[in-house]
């Protein structure tokens, strides 16, 4: 089984270790403070390194986590319209299903609580699949669900931090 994360996000969205090129401010109120502390590849490394030798079923190999983060109601439409969105793709043998987080609500949090809320995310898009109306015939995602709550627990936070 492989973990993937595809990101997509507000321009809002201030990512720890990125440089910053946004619009120099004249005066008005000061540019939204906050940063989003959490470095995406190394928490999908540290998964993948193991569920490598792990299997949840033969109808899938690889589960993406669609990771939206913004400023959900900002956005509108654009955001929510995919809000519960999974897909199963058989031929790819691939499961990908969405978890959102509000920026406002995390942008000025703790690297910890704001893996708290990602991990959280991330159960939730899991649960998703057994939802869904035309899923996978072969696939545990109660067992993988399980697998990925307990390595939340256990992943030292320095090794998924910007």
């Amino acid at each position: 089984m492989q973990f993937d994360i595809k990101i997509r996000c507000g321009g809002e969205v201030k990512w720890a270790g990125h440089i910053d090129n946004g619009p120099v401010y004249y005066g008005g109120p000061p540019p939204e403070t906050g940063e989003w502390k959490l470095c995406t590849g190394k928490i999908k490394d540290y998964f993948n390194a193991t569920f490598t030798d792990k299997s949840y079923g033969e109808s899938i190999d690889m589960f993406v986590l669609g990771f939206e983060i913004a400023d959900l109601e900002g956005w509108g439409e654009l955001f929510n319209s995919s809000s519960r969105y999974t897909s199963y793709r058989p031929k790819m043998k691939l499961m990908l299903s969405v978890g959102q987080i509000n920026w406002p609500d995390v942008k000025d949090l703790s690297a910890q609580d704001q893996f708290k809320i990602f991990g959280e995310v991330l159960l939730q898009s899991i649960a998703r699949v057994a939802e869904m109306k035309r899923k996978p015939r072969d696939f545990d995602s109660a067992a993988f669900s399980l697998d990925m709550a307990h390595l939340l627990a256990q992943c030292p936070l320095a090794e998924v931090e910007a």
